[in-house]
């Protein structure tokens, strides 16, 4: 399956971010969260940055809050939340990760059902990849196809991850590297 997304040129930026299937209809969306109008100027301060998203496509919705600034002194940690409308709505938690050692090739880790993703960034192939941490099978690939506006390309290649899942974790690595 084939995704299309257009992220906003400013980084800053914390409007609405259309997700588009193949036909070009609009399927879901994702944006950045703050919890008062202080934290939205705090966002400017790149110390003080916290990245909270939100986002849904076909009643999956999903929460990622960054963890606490102790928590994230030697390196950064979000909670994921996942909720499906369709079933019985409860909340699956994950943890995220940041195992990027240069900050060339940025790296993540996301823990779910007892497996690990991991996500990473080639900047100069313009590609991300995420792989299943236990058998190395590629799970989904985004591509930037447009560099002003960044306009992607997200193929996924098997159900592991839904396409709000993997446009939360590409945005977070997006705005932190």
């Amino acid at each position: 399956m084939e995704f299309f997304v257009e992220l906003p040129i400013n980084k800053h930026s914390y409007k609405s971010i259309e997700i588009r299937d193949i036909k070009n209809v609009g399927i879901g969306y994702i944006r950045r969260e703050f919890k008062n109008p202080l934290e939205k100027i705090k966002n400017y301060i790149s110390f003080l940055e916290t990245i909270n998203l939100v986002g849904e496509v076909d009643g999956r919705y999903i929460e990622i809050r960054e963890q606490s600034f102790k928590s994230n002194l030697f390196k950064l940690k979000w909670d994921v939340y996942l909720s499906d409308k369709n079933t019985d709505g409860n909340q699956i938690r994950f943890l995220l990760e940041d195992k990027t050692k240069i900050s060339t090739n940025p790296c993540f880790l996301l823990n779910k059902n007892n497996k690990g993703y991991i996500i990473k960034k080639d900047i100069l192939s313009r590609t991300c990849m995420i792989y299943c941490n236990d058998n190395d099978i590629t799970c989904a690939e985004i591509r930037i196809e447009k560099l002003l506006p960044p306009s992607l390309k997200i193929s996924v290649h098997n159900n592991d991850l839904t396409i709000v899942e993997i446009l939360g974790v590409f945005y977070i690595l997006n705005l932190v590297y």
